[in-house]
């Protein structure tokens, strides 16, 4: 886990042999076949990486063909110039389009075209997605698959976009957030459940788990796992399985017994120890966003609306003692 902010690294070259061997080393091995003119090659490569993810500026002004092996993560990109086709075998071929959103198969080999091509791409890790798809099936064993493919809808995909504008603008530039272990595993889970929303994959349309053993007991066991967690980047999977439920179950039992869902829970369980720290705290080194950021809180305005809503007063009011 980083403790600062994403490593950023670019490179701006005119020699296709630095560019490529950047390129196996960044993205994945393979073959090359370059045309066109040398003496006005431009490569271009900007990446914000923050480990689990990364998201890329890229641009190459040759034609190129590439044959990948097996990416093995998720890497999808938005067409921003030029012509690109990608073929996963013989009968998956896709050729976005300007301003279109693409995804490729993470399991498979690809041949990739471009012409003069410019990109925005992002990087995410399988194991991210696939906790979340356990999360949303209900099922710890299930395996997520994906295709070479678009985004399902126009909707999302611009939601998709405002998603990574944020992170990049945002999450990336800020500090507290990025070193914050909690608010780092919230934005991995919210990319990854937005991509498992955004672009076709095997736990569309899977069906829920069926309530079952989902009494009073099983949601003790996960509200004493909260209460005894809340400072790690725990969410839903972690305390399905303190319950011994499904997800869908355990979501289920809470809005039957606590009138609340388990990440609402979770939240509250936060919002009390910030409030704790905050009240214990020396207001001369400590500041109300650097609890809150402890506590899993990016955004000082949504955190003091929160705060004021519950407690009455502002959190600086708190610190003030």
């Amino acid at each position: 886990m980083a403790t600062q902010t994403p490593a950023r690294v670019s490179i701006d070259t005119a020699d296709p042999d630095e560019a490529h061997s950047y390129l196996q080393t960044t993205y994945v091995e393979h073959s090359v076949r370059l045309t066109g003119s040398r003496d006005h090659f431009r490569f271009r490569h900007h990446i914000t990486d923050g480990g689990r993810f990364f998201v890329a500026r890229y641009e190459h002004s040759m034609n190129c063909q590439v044959d990948t092996d097996p990416f093995g993560y998720l890497l999808i990109g938005q067409v921003a110039r030029g012509r690109l086709r990608l073929q996963a075998g013989e009968h998956h071929d896709l050729s976005p389009a300007h301003g279109e959103l693409f995804l490729i198969d993470p399991h498979t080999p690809m041949r990739i075209n471009w012409e003069d091509f410019k990109a925005g791409l992002v990087k995410l890790d399988l194991d991210v997605v696939q906790r979340v798809a356990a999360e949303t099936t209900g099922d710890p064993d299930a395996r997520v698959r994906f295709g070479l493919c678009r985004a399902v809808s126009a909707e999302r995909a611009r939601h998709w976009q405002n998603l990574v504008r944020y992170v990049t603008h945002d999450f990336c530039n800020n500090e507290l957030a990025y070193a914050s272990p909690l608010i780092y595993g919230h934005t991995m889970r919210l990319l990854a459940a937005t991509v498992l929303e955004t672009f076709p994959n095997t736990t569309m349309g899977a069906a829920p788990d069926r309530p079952g053993g989902a009494d009073a007991s099983a949601v003790r066991r996960a509200v004493a796992y909260i209460d005894d967690h809340a400072a790690e980047p725990i969410g839903l999977a972690e305390i399905a399985a303190a319950a011994r439920l499904g997800a869908r179950t355990v979501q289920e039992a809470f809005r039957r017994h606590l009138d609340t869902t388990p990440v609402a829970y979770l939240r509250r369980v936060r919002l009390e120890r910030a409030h704790r720290d905050l009240g214990a705290a020396d207001p001369v080194g400590t500041t109300v966003a650097e609890i809150a950021a402890r506590w899993g809180f990016a955004h000082h305005g949504r955190f003091a609306a929160l705060y004021q809503s519950c407690y009455g007063h502002s959190p600086s009011h708190t610190l003030r003692g």
